[in-house]
């Protein structure tokens, strides 16, 4: 998982509401809708996320905890109904105390992974896998369907698996680009001709309109590779955008968070009942 920074975090919870406005006002539908399209979660998932218990356990390991990311994630899962502590203990010592509490799903992260576990069906969600499912779900809302159409995707590690995974779910035509080549190798290898395969980002922009941006490289997308038709979701951290281009795009057509839409994807994640 990419590591993100207390500023990156710090004012999550103090906006929720406006995030989620502003998410409303730009793909029709709030986060909680979102997540629960991404998930494809059953009918009643608002009323078990009620039900549900969560604790965030801050964990030292590595370079240890960001400030502001417990309460930043605790935030956002409050956000779609869940009760939600953040434990005074770290590591082991918050498991066993998110445990006594009587919580019913954990959400950990460390340098490589973060993610929610549900302590009663054992399941494990991964943020980089619902982030990707996430992100999907919100480009096919504001550009009205994937169906069809050209989606590049830029970036293809585990972020850009899940959403190249989606993707194909939701029938887009998949355009991938990524530096390494053996990912894309084995993203072809797996799914044949319904991805096609770049290998510089500004030839590949030239076929697509739509773009899911999960590298984390800044100034990939410049002013000359995008027009007034151009539609991003970037679940990449920092945004790939030049000013330029940024300027170009404007916010309405542009999905960029740092946090949110992963997070509540994965708490509807683990609280919804396995599909084959």
């Amino acid at each position: 998982m990419t590591r993100l920074t207390s500023l990156d975090v710090r004012n999550i919870p103090q906006t929720m509401k406006r995030y989620d406005l502003e998410l409303r006002e730009k793909t029709g539908c709030g986060l909680l809708e979102i997540a629960k399209d991404a998930c494809r979660a059953e009918k009643n998932i608002t009323g078990i996320l009620r039900k549900t218990r969560a604790a965030v356990i801050p964990v030292t390991a590595g370079k240890g905890v960001i400030p502001g990311f417990c309460e930043a994630v605790a935030a956002i899962l409050e956000y779609t109904g869940m009760k939600t502590f953040v434990t005074r203990g770290t590591d082991i010592a918050g498991i066993a105390e998110a445990c006594e509490l009587g919580a019913d799903v954990i959400f950990a992260a460390d340098d490589s992974k973060f993610v929610a576990i549900n302590l009663a069906t054992k399941r494990v969600v991964d943020n980089a896998v619902a982030t990707g499912k996430a992100y999907v779900a919100a480009l096919d809302r504001i550009a009205k369907g994937v169906e069809g159409r050209e989606v590049l995707l830029i970036g293809v590690g585990n972020v850009g698996v899940a959403a190249a995974k989606d993707l194909i779910r939701r029938k887009a035509r998949v355009l991938a680009v990524d530096i390494n080549r053996r990912r894309l190798a084995n993203l072809k290898k797996r799914y044949g001709n319904r991805v096609r395969v770049f290998y510089t980002v500004s030839k590949a922009l030239l076929h697509a309109n739509l773009i899911v941006d999960a590298a984390p490289a800044r100034n990939i997308i410049k002013l000359n590779t995008i027009n007034d038709d151009t539609i991003i979701a970037a679940p990449a951290v920092p945004l790939g955008l030049t000013k330029a281009a940024l300027n170009r795009l404007g916010g309405r057509n542009l999905v960029h968070d740092p946090l949110q839409l992963g997070v509540a994807t994965m708490a509807v994640e683990a609280c919804t009942a396995w599909k084959n």
